[in-house]
């Protein structure tokens, strides 16, 4: 019978993956979220590997989310044109997984085309929030069928569904994506968690509230320090800490739950962010939107079958890089992408040869979210301008920008090229905390020009530019 005992081995050698994608909101890394994170940390990080240069390829959420699934943002066109090449839609067509989807998608789904009783292809289970970031009051589409919850916390509800998928996974693969609100505005933590961390203020990193020389308009731009009381940002920073509690608590019972069902090694387990988040970086009081440290280099951890415990990787990979990693992992090949898979970094932990990261941002303007009482006038160049924020705006049009991020073993140099020609770059071995504009020579200047040039006009493989 000993033939029996090797067809199963070779079985188990060949057997599919299955995914679990964990996906928060705005969570940062610079500001050390990951601190407080003990669960995910001990559960996933230390059970796997963990990129350190992790960047998203647009610091906002619906973008980001759309590089992620592959497409661009929710829309009537957006639905018709790429949402059924998503990644659960390929893994359902090509592979036959069991493919559910539980939180935030895209921030306009719900409000147009069909509403909530569109369900994207490609998902057995389908609970999508309609809108953005919520935590109490919101409208869940439970497989088209819209339902309103005002007082179970979505994080905590996101998990009992989660945790309902896996009681009825009996057999075969399955992938699935979490999308908590958390650590997104309105930053409200669940009633349980509203108490913790008293005296946690924001973290005063070499960037808070140091004097925004020599860069872009928008961070430039009046007042040029923040008031002595910045309580308001201590509140938002301890909020945003605990509203990850019920996410570490929601990893730590889908691990306990993968494990009971048995199909823990079998499972790839991923934690990661749609972008950063800064809160004082250079009189900026609390958002995303820049090309900074802050706002495009967020968490990203993965545990599952061959990747080694507690590995460390500085290789520069991007959200873009997901798509095609998972499919990869799924032995599943034969599909184009903007992105490359890193599968085998995860494996060897080798580095990729000569490849760029490429970061890029369209400023926006809303003259509706100006207030009245702030010096700027109605104008639909600037946004977000509140007294609570010191008038200091979050945005603008002339805040659009493509960046091109050069990393390797010898050197980590980030070039950004604004829309009115401004130019910051940054050599982030040297300066870490971005604080000096290098003024590179022409010839640097010129070659990072057309690297960005050349990534403007890519299309799927053509944007893996070598050096």
């Amino acid at each position: 019978m000993w033939w029996l005992f090797c067809v199963f081995l070779l079985n188990q050698s060949h057997a599919l993956p299955n995914f679990v994608f964990v996906l928060t909101d705005d969570q940062d890394l610079t500001l050390r979220s990951l601190d407080f994170l003990n669960q995910t940390v001990k559960l996933v990080a230390n059970q796997g590997l963990t990129f350190t240069n992790f960047y998203v390829n647009s610091p906002i959420c619906c973008p980001s989310r759309s590089t992620i699934l592959t497409g661009g943002c929710s829309s009537v066109r957006w639905q018709q044109q790429y949402e059924k090449n998503t990644i659960a839609s390929i893994l359902k067509s090509r592979k036959n997984y069991t493919t559910f989807y539980a939180g935030k998608y895209l921030n306009q789904y719900g409000k147009s085309g069909k509403g909530v009783k569109h369900v994207p292809p490609g998902y057995d289970w389908w609970l999508g929030l309609k809108g953005n970031s919520k935590y109490y009051n919101y409208t869940l589409s439970i497989n088209g069928s819209g339902h309103f919850f005002e007082k179970d916390y979505l994080t905590d509800k996101i998990t009992k569904y989660a945790l309902d998928f896996l009681n009825q996974t009996d057999e075969g693969n399955f992938f699935m994506m979490l999308a908590p609100p958390a650590c997104h505005a309105p930053f409200t933590p669940a009633d349980r968690h509203r108490r913790l961390f008293p005296d946690l203020e924001t973290l005063k990193t070499p960037p808070f509230n140091a004097t925004p020389s020599d860069k872009h308009w928008i961070v430039a731009m009046p007042p040029m320090s923040l008031p002595q009381n910045v309580q308001i940002l201590d509140e938002i920073y301890k909020n945003r800490i605990r509203t990850l509690q019920s996410v570490d608590e929601m990893v730590q019972a889908l691990i306990t739950k993968l494990q009971e069902i048995r199909v823990l090694d079998n499972t790839y387990f991923i934690v990661t962010s749609d972008n950063g988040f800064h809160i004082g970086q250079f009189t900026q009081p609390w958002d995303k939107r820049q090309p900074y440290e802050s706002d495009i280099r967020v968490p990203f951890m993965i545990r599952g079958p061959n990747i080694r415990k507690k590995t460390v990787s500085e290789v520069s990979v991007s959200a873009v890089d997901i798509f095609a990693t998972i499919l990869d992992l799924a032995e599943i090949t034969s599909f184009e992408s903007d992105g490359r898979s890193f599968k085998e970094i995860l494996f060897k932990n080798q580095s990729f040869d000569n490849k760029y990261t490429f970061i890029e941002y369209w400023g926006e303007g809303n003259a509706n979210s100006i207030d009245s009482t702030c010096p700027w006038g109605p104008t639909n160049q600037l946004s977000e301008c509140v007294p609570e924020a010191w008038c200091k705006c979050q945005d603008s049009r002339n805040n659009t920008y493509t960046c091109v991020l050069d990393i390797s073993s010898a050197k980590k140099i980030k070039f950004c090229l604004f829309e009115y020609g401004f130019v910051e770059a940054y050599d982030l071995i040297e300066d870490p905390h971005e604080l000096v504009n290098l003024k590179l020579d022409e010839d640097q200047t010129t070659h990072y020009l057309n690297v960005l040039e050349k990534f403007k006009f890519c299309k799927k493989a053509q944007c893996q530019i070598n050096i």
